[in-house]
Protein backbone atom coordinates (compact mmCIF):
# COMPACT_ATOMS: atom_id res chain seq x y z
CA UNK A 1 0.00 0.00 0.00
CA UNK A 2 1.40 3.42 -1.00
CA UNK A 3 1.22 6.13 1.64
CA UNK A 4 1.01 9.72 0.31
CA UNK A 5 3.88 11.91 1.53
CA UNK A 6 1.58 14.79 2.42
CA UNK A 7 3.58 15.89 5.44
CA UNK A 8 6.61 16.76 3.31
CA UNK A 9 4.61 19.34 1.39
CA UNK A 10 3.35 21.13 4.51
CA UNK A 11 5.14 24.12 6.00
CA UNK A 12 6.91 23.46 9.31
CA UNK A 13 4.57 25.83 11.21
CA UNK A 14 1.50 23.96 9.92
CA UNK A 15 2.98 20.59 10.85
CA UNK A 16 3.71 21.88 14.36
CA UNK A 17 0.13 23.12 14.73
CA UNK A 18 -1.27 19.78 13.63
CA UNK A 19 0.98 17.98 16.10
CA UNK A 20 -0.15 20.23 18.91
CA UNK A 21 -3.84 19.70 18.07
CA UNK A 22 -3.27 15.95 17.87
CA UNK A 23 -1.51 15.98 21.25
CA UNK A 24 -4.28 17.99 22.90
CA UNK A 25 -6.96 15.75 21.40
CA UNK A 26 -5.19 12.63 22.61
CA UNK A 27 -4.80 14.13 26.09
CA UNK A 28 -8.51 14.96 26.26
CA UNK A 29 -9.41 11.46 25.14
CA UNK A 30 -7.12 9.98 27.78
CA UNK A 31 -8.69 12.16 30.47
CA UNK A 32 -12.16 11.06 29.42
CA UNK A 33 -11.12 7.42 29.50
CA UNK A 34 -9.45 7.67 32.89
CA UNK A 35 -11.71 9.60 35.29
CA UNK A 36 -10.54 10.67 38.71
CA UNK A 37 -10.39 7.82 41.19
CA UNK A 38 -13.45 7.94 43.43
CA UNK A 39 -13.39 8.65 47.12
CA UNK A 40 -14.56 5.55 48.97
CA UNK A 41 -16.60 5.36 52.19
CA UNK A 42 -17.61 2.04 53.76
CA UNK A 43 -20.12 2.33 56.62
CA UNK A 44 -20.43 -0.84 58.68
CA UNK A 45 -23.26 -0.61 61.22
CA UNK A 46 -23.26 -2.93 64.23
CA UNK A 47 -25.99 -5.58 64.79
CA UNK A 48 -28.27 -3.75 62.36
CA UNK A 49 -30.78 -6.28 61.10
CA UNK A 50 -32.17 -6.83 57.61
CA UNK A 51 -35.60 -5.48 58.54
CA UNK A 52 -34.55 -2.40 60.52
CA UNK A 53 -34.53 0.26 57.77
CA UNK A 54 -37.60 1.72 56.08
CA UNK A 55 -36.26 0.77 52.65
CA UNK A 56 -36.11 -2.85 53.86
CA UNK A 57 -39.63 -2.82 55.24
CA UNK A 58 -39.19 -1.47 58.79
CA UNK A 59 -42.36 -0.19 60.45
CA UNK A 60 -42.51 2.38 63.22
CA UNK A 61 -39.13 4.01 62.62
CA UNK A 62 -38.01 6.33 59.85
CA UNK A 63 -34.56 6.07 58.25
CA UNK A 64 -34.59 8.88 55.65
CA UNK A 65 -30.84 9.03 55.15
CA UNK A 66 -30.34 5.31 54.66
CA UNK A 67 -33.40 5.40 52.41
CA UNK A 68 -31.79 8.26 50.47
CA UNK A 69 -28.88 5.99 49.58
CA UNK A 70 -31.40 3.52 48.19
CA UNK A 71 -33.14 6.20 46.11
CA UNK A 72 -29.80 7.40 44.75
CA UNK A 73 -28.18 3.99 44.37
CA UNK A 74 -28.79 0.25 44.48
CA UNK A 75 -30.24 -1.90 47.28
CA UNK A 76 -29.21 -5.54 47.55
CA UNK A 77 -31.51 -8.28 48.80
CA UNK A 78 -28.97 -11.12 49.05
CA UNK A 79 -25.88 -9.59 50.63
CA UNK A 80 -24.22 -11.78 53.25
CA UNK A 81 -21.91 -11.29 56.19
CA UNK A 82 -19.51 -14.26 56.35
CA UNK A 83 -20.11 -14.58 60.11
CA UNK A 84 -23.14 -13.97 62.30
CA UNK A 85 -21.06 -12.11 64.91
CA UNK A 86 -18.74 -9.16 64.51
CA UNK A 87 -15.06 -10.20 64.56
CA UNK A 88 -15.45 -12.89 61.85
CA UNK A 89 -17.24 -10.43 59.58
CA UNK A 90 -14.86 -7.54 60.26
CA UNK A 91 -11.90 -9.79 59.53
CA UNK A 92 -13.50 -11.02 56.31
CA UNK A 93 -14.48 -7.54 55.14
CA UNK A 94 -11.03 -6.11 55.85
CA UNK A 95 -8.98 -8.94 54.33
CA UNK A 96 -11.23 -10.68 51.79
CA UNK A 97 -10.59 -13.94 53.63
CA UNK A 98 -12.89 -16.13 55.69
CA UNK A 99 -12.20 -15.95 59.43
CA UNK A 100 -12.31 -19.74 59.80
CA UNK A 101 -9.22 -20.01 57.59
CA UNK A 102 -7.25 -18.52 60.50
CA UNK A 103 -6.30 -20.39 63.67
CA UNK A 104 -9.69 -19.54 65.24
CA UNK A 105 -12.13 -22.22 64.11
CA UNK A 106 -15.17 -21.78 66.38
CA UNK A 107 -16.68 -18.69 64.73
CA UNK A 108 -16.57 -16.73 68.01
CA UNK A 109 -15.61 -13.09 68.44
CA UNK A 110 -12.15 -12.15 69.62
CA UNK A 111 -11.93 -11.77 73.37
CA UNK A 112 -11.42 -8.23 74.72
CA UNK A 113 -7.74 -7.36 74.58
CA UNK A 114 -6.91 -10.04 72.02
CA UNK A 115 -3.78 -9.67 69.93
CA UNK A 116 -4.11 -8.22 66.43
CA UNK A 117 -5.66 -10.98 64.34
CA UNK A 118 -4.59 -9.69 60.90
CA UNK A 119 -1.01 -10.22 59.77
CA UNK A 120 0.67 -6.90 58.99
CA UNK A 121 1.81 -8.20 55.60
CA UNK A 122 -1.74 -9.11 54.54
CA UNK A 123 -3.52 -6.89 52.03
CA UNK A 124 -6.45 -4.99 53.54
CA UNK A 125 -8.99 -2.51 52.23
CA UNK A 126 -6.82 0.28 53.63
CA UNK A 127 -3.46 -0.95 52.34
CA UNK A 128 -4.93 -1.53 48.89
CA UNK A 129 -6.26 2.04 48.72
CA UNK A 130 -3.08 3.46 50.20
CA UNK A 131 -1.01 1.71 47.52
CA UNK A 132 -3.07 3.61 44.94
CA UNK A 133 -2.36 7.03 46.42
CA UNK A 134 -5.32 7.30 48.79
CA UNK A 135 -5.33 8.86 52.23
CA UNK A 136 -6.95 6.34 54.58
CA UNK A 137 -8.78 6.47 57.89
CA UNK A 138 -10.90 4.33 60.21
CA UNK A 139 -13.44 5.48 62.79
CA UNK A 140 -15.39 3.44 65.30
CA UNK A 141 -15.42 -0.11 66.53
CA UNK A 142 -12.32 -2.15 65.69
CA UNK A 143 -12.64 -5.53 67.48
CA UNK A 144 -9.81 -7.11 65.50
CA UNK A 145 -7.19 -7.07 68.25
CA UNK A 146 -4.18 -4.96 69.18
CA UNK A 147 -0.41 -5.51 69.49
CA UNK A 148 1.38 -8.82 69.06
CA UNK A 149 0.14 -10.26 72.36
CA UNK A 150 -3.04 -9.95 74.44
CA UNK A 151 -3.27 -6.48 75.97
CA UNK A 152 -3.24 -6.20 79.76
CA UNK A 153 -1.90 -2.64 80.17
CA UNK A 154 -3.55 -0.25 77.72
CA UNK A 155 -1.10 2.57 78.52
CA UNK A 156 1.57 0.97 76.34
CA UNK A 157 1.73 1.69 72.59
CA UNK A 158 -1.02 -0.27 70.84
CA UNK A 159 1.09 -1.45 67.95
CA UNK A 160 0.70 -3.19 65.66
CA UNK A 161 -2.85 -2.01 65.06
CA UNK A 162 -4.88 -0.29 62.34
CA UNK A 163 -2.00 1.95 61.27
CA UNK A 164 0.16 -1.08 60.52
CA UNK A 165 -2.62 -2.38 58.24
CA UNK A 166 -2.72 0.64 55.93
CA UNK A 167 -4.69 3.26 57.85
CA UNK A 168 -3.10 6.69 58.06
CA UNK A 169 -5.39 7.58 60.94
CA UNK A 170 -7.57 5.71 63.42
CA UNK A 171 -10.03 6.95 66.04
CA UNK A 172 -12.45 4.70 67.87
CA UNK A 173 -13.07 1.90 70.34
CA UNK A 174 -11.07 -1.26 70.96
CA UNK A 175 -14.22 -3.42 70.84
CA UNK A 176 -17.70 -3.06 72.37
CA UNK A 177 -18.46 -0.22 74.79
CA UNK A 178 -18.48 -2.38 77.96
CA UNK A 179 -15.18 -4.08 77.01
CA UNK A 180 -12.96 -1.13 77.77
CA UNK A 181 -10.67 0.64 78.02
CA UNK A 182 -13.68 3.00 78.22
CA UNK A 183 -11.86 5.78 76.43
CA UNK A 184 -11.24 6.38 72.76
CA UNK A 185 -8.09 5.21 71.05
CA UNK A 186 -6.44 7.57 68.59
CA UNK A 187 -3.87 5.95 66.36
CA UNK A 188 -1.96 3.84 68.91
CA UNK A 189 -2.75 5.53 72.23
CA UNK A 190 -5.67 5.70 74.64
CA UNK A 191 -6.96 9.25 75.02
CA UNK A 192 -6.91 10.71 78.53
CA UNK A 193 -4.10 8.58 79.89
CA UNK A 194 -2.97 9.74 83.33
CA UNK A 195 0.79 10.10 83.06
CA UNK A 196 2.70 7.56 85.09
CA UNK A 197 -0.26 5.23 85.63
CA UNK A 198 -1.07 1.97 83.93
CA UNK A 199 -4.42 1.70 82.17
CA UNK A 200 -5.98 -1.43 83.59
CA UNK A 201 -9.36 -3.12 83.41
CA UNK A 202 -11.25 -4.03 86.55
CA UNK A 203 -14.23 -6.38 86.42
CA UNK A 204 -16.02 -7.78 83.37
CA UNK A 205 -19.17 -7.16 81.37
CA UNK A 206 -21.37 -4.15 82.03
CA UNK A 207 -19.74 -3.60 85.44
CA UNK A 208 -16.18 -3.35 84.03
CA UNK A 209 -14.25 -0.18 84.82
CA UNK A 210 -10.92 1.26 83.73
CA UNK A 211 -8.23 2.82 85.90
CA UNK A 212 -5.49 5.11 84.66
CA UNK A 213 -7.68 7.37 82.51
CA UNK A 214 -8.81 10.88 83.30
CA UNK A 215 -12.46 10.35 82.52
CA UNK A 216 -14.38 7.51 80.88
CA UNK A 217 -16.44 8.29 77.83
CA UNK A 218 -20.16 8.98 78.03
CA UNK A 219 -21.69 5.98 76.22
CA UNK A 220 -24.61 7.98 74.86
CA UNK A 221 -22.19 10.48 73.28
CA UNK A 222 -19.99 7.93 71.50
CA UNK A 223 -21.95 7.99 68.24
CA UNK A 224 -21.91 11.78 68.20
CA UNK A 225 -18.14 11.86 68.74
CA UNK A 226 -17.41 9.26 66.07
CA UNK A 227 -19.60 11.04 63.53
CA UNK A 228 -18.03 14.43 64.24
CA UNK A 229 -14.53 13.02 63.96
CA UNK A 230 -15.28 11.24 60.70
CA UNK A 231 -16.91 14.22 58.99
CA UNK A 232 -14.16 16.61 60.12
CA UNK A 233 -11.53 14.23 58.77
CA UNK A 234 -13.30 14.08 55.40
CA UNK A 235 -13.31 17.86 55.23
CA UNK A 236 -9.64 18.11 56.16
CA UNK A 237 -8.58 15.48 53.60
CA UNK A 238 -10.87 16.34 50.70
CA UNK A 239 -8.09 17.55 48.38
CA UNK A 240 -6.94 14.05 47.41
CA UNK A 241 -8.72 10.69 47.00
CA UNK A 242 -9.62 9.24 50.40
CA UNK A 243 -10.84 5.95 51.86
CA UNK A 244 -12.93 5.98 55.05
CA UNK A 245 -13.94 2.90 57.03
CA UNK A 246 -16.67 4.09 59.41
CA UNK A 247 -17.86 1.51 61.95
CA UNK A 248 -20.50 3.03 64.29
CA UNK A 249 -21.36 1.21 67.52
CA UNK A 250 -25.11 1.56 66.85
CA UNK A 251 -27.20 -0.46 67.25
CA UNK A 252 -25.14 -2.90 69.33
CA UNK A 253 -25.92 -3.02 73.03
CA UNK A 254 -25.85 -1.27 75.38
CA UNK A 255 -28.70 0.64 73.75
CA UNK A 256 -27.57 4.19 74.54
CA UNK A 257 -29.07 6.76 72.15
CA UNK A 258 -27.98 10.37 72.41
CA UNK A 259 -30.37 12.55 74.46
CA UNK A 260 -31.28 14.35 71.22
CA UNK A 261 -33.03 11.20 70.02
CA UNK A 262 -36.00 10.39 72.21
CA UNK A 263 -39.68 9.61 71.97
CA UNK A 264 -39.71 6.98 69.24
CA UNK A 265 -42.66 4.61 69.35
CA UNK A 266 -40.20 1.72 69.38
CA UNK A 267 -38.52 2.97 72.53
CA UNK A 268 -34.78 3.39 73.04
CA UNK A 269 -33.97 0.88 70.32
CA UNK A 270 -35.91 2.97 67.82
CA UNK A 271 -34.10 6.07 69.08
CA UNK A 272 -30.75 4.34 68.50
CA UNK A 273 -31.77 3.44 64.94
CA UNK A 274 -32.68 7.08 64.38
CA UNK A 275 -29.26 8.14 65.65
CA UNK A 276 -27.54 5.69 63.31
CA UNK A 277 -29.54 7.13 60.43
CA UNK A 278 -28.62 10.65 61.55
CA UNK A 279 -24.96 9.66 61.50
CA UNK A 280 -25.26 8.39 57.93
CA UNK A 281 -26.99 11.66 57.06
CA UNK A 282 -24.11 13.69 58.48
CA UNK A 283 -21.66 11.87 56.24
CA UNK A 284 -23.86 12.44 53.18
CA UNK A 285 -24.40 16.11 54.07
CA UNK A 286 -20.65 16.60 54.39
CA UNK A 287 -20.11 15.16 50.90
CA UNK A 288 -22.84 17.45 49.56
CA UNK A 289 -21.43 20.55 51.22
CA UNK A 290 -17.93 19.84 49.93
CA UNK A 291 -19.27 18.94 46.46
CA UNK A 292 -17.73 15.49 46.70
CA UNK A 293 -20.83 13.34 46.31
CA UNK A 294 -20.54 12.92 42.53
CA UNK A 295 -17.14 11.29 42.83
CA UNK A 296 -17.64 9.23 46.00
CA UNK A 297 -18.54 5.57 46.23
CA UNK A 298 -20.59 5.01 49.40
CA UNK A 299 -21.40 1.55 50.75
CA UNK A 300 -23.69 1.00 53.74
CA UNK A 301 -24.10 -2.39 55.38
CA UNK A 302 -23.97 -4.24 58.73
CA UNK A 303 -21.68 -6.80 60.34
CA UNK A 304 -24.41 -9.31 61.25
CA UNK A 305 -28.10 -9.61 62.02
CA UNK A 306 -29.87 -8.02 64.95
CA UNK A 307 -30.28 -9.63 68.36
CA UNK A 308 -33.82 -10.52 69.39
CA UNK A 309 -33.18 -10.59 73.13
CA UNK A 310 -32.82 -7.81 75.69
CA UNK A 311 -35.38 -5.48 77.20
CA UNK A 312 -34.95 -2.60 74.74
CA UNK A 313 -35.13 -4.84 71.68
CA UNK A 314 -38.16 -6.60 73.15
CA UNK A 315 -39.99 -3.27 73.42
CA UNK A 316 -39.28 -2.52 69.76
CA UNK A 317 -40.37 -5.98 68.62
CA UNK A 318 -43.57 -5.78 70.65
CA UNK A 319 -44.28 -2.41 69.04
CA UNK A 320 -44.06 -4.01 65.60
CA UNK A 321 -40.43 -3.83 64.44
CA UNK A 322 -39.31 -7.03 62.72
CA UNK A 323 -35.60 -6.41 63.32
CA UNK A 324 -34.51 -9.09 60.83
CA UNK A 325 -37.55 -8.84 58.59
CA UNK A 326 -39.24 -12.15 57.85
CA UNK A 327 -35.96 -14.04 58.07
CA UNK A 328 -35.46 -16.85 60.56
CA UNK A 329 -32.98 -16.47 63.40
CA UNK A 330 -30.79 -13.63 64.59
CA UNK A 331 -27.24 -12.72 65.47
CA UNK A 332 -25.15 -15.78 66.53
CA UNK A 333 -27.36 -18.24 64.63
CA UNK A 334 -26.83 -20.16 61.38
CA UNK A 335 -30.10 -18.85 59.93
CA UNK A 336 -30.57 -16.09 57.38
CA UNK A 337 -31.41 -13.57 60.09
CA UNK A 338 -27.83 -13.83 61.32
CA UNK A 339 -26.13 -13.29 57.96
CA UNK A 340 -28.30 -11.52 55.39
CA UNK A 341 -27.61 -7.81 55.67
CA UNK A 342 -28.91 -4.49 54.43
CA UNK A 343 -26.42 -3.51 51.71
CA UNK A 344 -26.71 -0.31 49.69
CA UNK A 345 -24.30 1.14 47.12
CA UNK A 346 -24.32 4.69 45.80
CA UNK A 347 -21.90 5.83 43.11
CA UNK A 348 -23.32 8.60 40.90
CA UNK A 349 -23.08 7.94 37.15
CA UNK A 350 -21.87 4.37 37.75
CA UNK A 351 -24.58 2.70 39.87
CA UNK A 352 -28.11 2.93 38.43
CA UNK A 353 -30.33 4.93 40.77
CA UNK A 354 -33.34 3.59 42.66
CA UNK A 355 -32.59 0.00 41.66
CA UNK A 356 -32.68 -3.34 43.46
CA UNK A 357 -30.33 -6.27 42.90
CA UNK A 358 -30.96 -9.89 43.83
CA UNK A 359 -27.34 -10.86 43.13
CA UNK A 360 -25.76 -12.96 45.89
CA UNK A 361 -22.69 -11.16 47.26
CA UNK A 362 -20.58 -11.36 50.43
CA UNK A 363 -18.86 -8.71 52.51
CA UNK A 364 -15.56 -10.48 51.82
CA UNK A 365 -16.01 -9.30 48.23
CA UNK A 366 -15.27 -5.65 48.96
CA UNK A 367 -11.50 -6.05 48.67
CA UNK A 368 -11.52 -7.61 45.18
CA UNK A 369 -14.26 -5.20 44.11
CA UNK A 370 -12.29 -2.13 45.17
CA UNK A 371 -9.21 -3.59 43.47
CA UNK A 372 -11.35 -3.77 40.32
CA UNK A 373 -12.55 -0.20 40.78
CA UNK A 374 -8.96 1.01 41.17
CA UNK A 375 -7.48 -1.28 38.50
CA UNK A 376 -5.08 -2.56 41.15
CA UNK A 377 -3.92 -6.20 40.97
CA UNK A 378 -4.16 -8.38 44.06
CA UNK A 379 -1.06 -10.35 44.98
CA UNK A 380 -1.02 -14.14 45.08
CA UNK A 381 -2.08 -15.52 48.43
CA UNK A 382 -4.17 -12.47 49.27
CA UNK A 383 -7.95 -11.89 49.43
CA UNK A 384 -8.51 -15.62 49.01
CA UNK A 385 -12.28 -15.44 49.40
CA UNK A 386 -12.93 -12.11 47.71
CA UNK A 387 -14.66 -11.99 44.32
CA UNK A 388 -15.13 -8.77 42.41
CA UNK A 389 -18.85 -7.98 42.34
CA UNK A 390 -18.42 -4.64 40.59
CA UNK A 391 -20.71 -5.81 37.79
CA UNK A 392 -23.46 -6.40 40.37
CA UNK A 393 -23.04 -2.77 41.41
CA UNK A 394 -23.21 -1.31 37.91
CA UNK A 395 -25.12 -3.64 35.57
CA UNK A 396 -28.19 -2.00 34.02
CA UNK A 397 -30.04 -5.31 33.76
CA UNK A 398 -29.71 -8.45 35.90
CA UNK A 399 -26.83 -10.50 34.59
CA UNK A 400 -25.40 -13.91 35.34
CA UNK A 401 -24.49 -14.56 38.99
CA UNK A 402 -21.30 -12.84 40.09
CA UNK A 403 -20.79 -15.55 42.74
CA UNK A 404 -21.60 -19.25 42.56
CA UNK A 405 -21.53 -19.81 46.32
CA UNK A 406 -21.02 -18.24 49.74
CA UNK A 407 -19.81 -20.08 52.86
CA UNK A 408 -21.20 -18.97 56.22
CA UNK A 409 -20.18 -19.81 59.78
CA UNK A 410 -22.00 -19.13 63.04
CA UNK A 411 -20.59 -19.38 66.57
CA UNK A 412 -23.74 -21.17 67.61
CA UNK A 413 -22.56 -24.78 67.69
CA UNK A 414 -19.73 -23.59 65.34
CA UNK A 415 -22.00 -24.48 62.44
CA UNK A 416 -21.28 -24.01 58.74
CA UNK A 417 -23.69 -23.37 55.90
CA UNK A 418 -23.25 -22.88 52.18
CA UNK A 419 -25.51 -21.04 49.75
CA UNK A 420 -25.40 -22.07 46.09
CA UNK A 421 -27.97 -20.40 43.86
CA UNK A 422 -31.34 -20.64 45.58
CA UNK A 423 -30.20 -23.50 47.83
CA UNK A 424 -28.78 -23.36 51.33
CA UNK A 425 -27.23 -26.36 53.05
CA UNK A 426 -26.84 -26.23 56.84
CA UNK A 427 -24.13 -28.65 57.89
CA UNK A 428 -25.02 -30.69 60.97
CA UNK A 429 -22.62 -33.64 60.63
CA UNK A 430 -19.03 -34.08 59.53
CA UNK A 431 -17.70 -30.56 60.14
CA UNK A 432 -13.90 -30.27 60.55
CA UNK A 433 -12.66 -31.20 64.01
CA UNK A 434 -11.00 -28.57 66.18
CA UNK A 435 -10.35 -27.76 69.80
CA UNK A 436 -12.91 -25.11 70.81
CA UNK A 437 -11.90 -22.08 72.81
CA UNK A 438 -13.49 -21.43 76.16
CA UNK A 439 -16.59 -19.32 75.53
CA UNK A 440 -15.96 -15.96 77.16
CA UNK A 441 -18.90 -14.02 75.80
CA UNK A 442 -21.54 -13.65 78.48
CA UNK A 443 -25.20 -13.89 77.59
CA UNK A 444 -24.66 -15.82 74.38
CA UNK A 445 -27.95 -15.90 72.52
CA UNK A 446 -29.32 -19.35 71.63
CA UNK A 447 -32.17 -20.22 69.33
CA UNK A 448 -34.51 -23.01 70.36
CA UNK A 449 -33.25 -25.23 67.52
CA UNK A 450 -29.59 -24.24 67.50
CA UNK A 451 -28.30 -27.81 67.59
CA UNK A 452 -30.58 -29.00 64.80
CA UNK A 453 -31.38 -32.51 63.62
CA UNK A 454 -28.75 -35.28 63.29
CA UNK A 455 -28.47 -34.71 59.53
CA UNK A 456 -27.64 -31.86 57.17
CA UNK A 457 -30.56 -29.56 56.34
CA UNK A 458 -31.48 -28.13 52.95
CA UNK A 459 -33.64 -25.10 52.20
CA UNK A 460 -34.79 -23.48 48.98
CA UNK A 461 -34.48 -19.77 49.73
CA UNK A 462 -36.42 -18.74 46.65
CA UNK A 463 -39.50 -20.68 47.73
CA UNK A 464 -38.87 -20.56 51.47
CA UNK A 465 -36.78 -17.53 52.52
CA UNK A 466 -37.81 -18.01 56.15
CA UNK A 467 -36.24 -21.51 56.19
CA UNK A 468 -39.32 -23.23 57.51
CA UNK A 469 -39.14 -26.45 55.48
CA UNK A 470 -36.14 -28.78 55.40
CA UNK A 471 -36.24 -30.49 51.97
CA UNK A 472 -33.06 -32.55 52.37
CA UNK A 473 -34.89 -35.91 52.32
CA UNK A 474 -36.35 -35.23 48.88
CA UNK A 475 -33.05 -33.93 47.48
CA UNK A 476 -30.43 -36.35 48.71
CA UNK A 477 -28.33 -36.01 45.57
CA UNK A 478 -28.18 -32.24 45.84
CA UNK A 479 -27.28 -32.47 49.54
CA UNK A 480 -24.37 -34.79 48.70
CA UNK A 481 -23.20 -32.49 45.92
CA UNK A 482 -23.31 -29.37 48.08
CA UNK A 483 -21.67 -31.15 51.01
CA UNK A 484 -18.82 -32.30 48.77
CA UNK A 485 -18.45 -28.77 47.40
CA UNK A 486 -18.34 -27.32 50.93
CA UNK A 487 -15.64 -29.78 52.00
CA UNK A 488 -13.59 -29.14 48.87
CA UNK A 489 -13.86 -25.37 49.36
CA UNK A 490 -12.60 -25.61 52.94
CA UNK A 491 -9.76 -27.95 52.00
CA UNK A 492 -8.73 -25.90 48.97
CA UNK A 493 -7.99 -22.81 51.06
CA UNK A 494 -9.37 -20.23 48.65
CA UNK A 495 -12.46 -19.16 46.73
CA UNK A 496 -10.82 -16.91 44.13
CA UNK A 497 -8.68 -19.13 41.86
CA UNK A 498 -6.13 -16.41 41.12
CA UNK A 499 -5.45 -16.09 44.86
CA UNK A 500 -3.80 -19.52 44.88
Amino acid sequence: MNTPMISKKRPLRLRASISLVTFIGASLSLSAAEPTKPNIIVILADDYGYGSASCYGAKGVETPNIDRLTKEGRRFTNAYAPGSVCSPTRYGLMTGRYYWRTDIKDGEVLVPGAALHIETNRTTLASLCKSQGYTTSAFGKWHLGWTSAPVTDWSKPLTPGPRELGFDHYFGMAANLPNGPHSFIENSSVIGHITGQSILMEGTGQSAKTTGIEKPWEPNRVMETLTTRATRWIEANRAAPFFVYFAPNAVHGPIVPNPNFTGNALGKYGDFIRELDWSVGQVLATLDRLKLAENTLVIFTSDNGAVTSGADVAVAIKAGLAVNGTLRGSKHTIWEGGFREPFIVRWPSRVPVATVSDQVICLTDLLATLADVLHAPLAKGQAEDSVSVLRAFTEAKPGTPVRDHVILQAPENSAYAIRMGDWKLVERVGAPKFTPRETRRAGKEKSADHEGPPHDELFNLQDDPAETKDVSAANAGLVAKMKAFLNASRDRGFTRPSAN
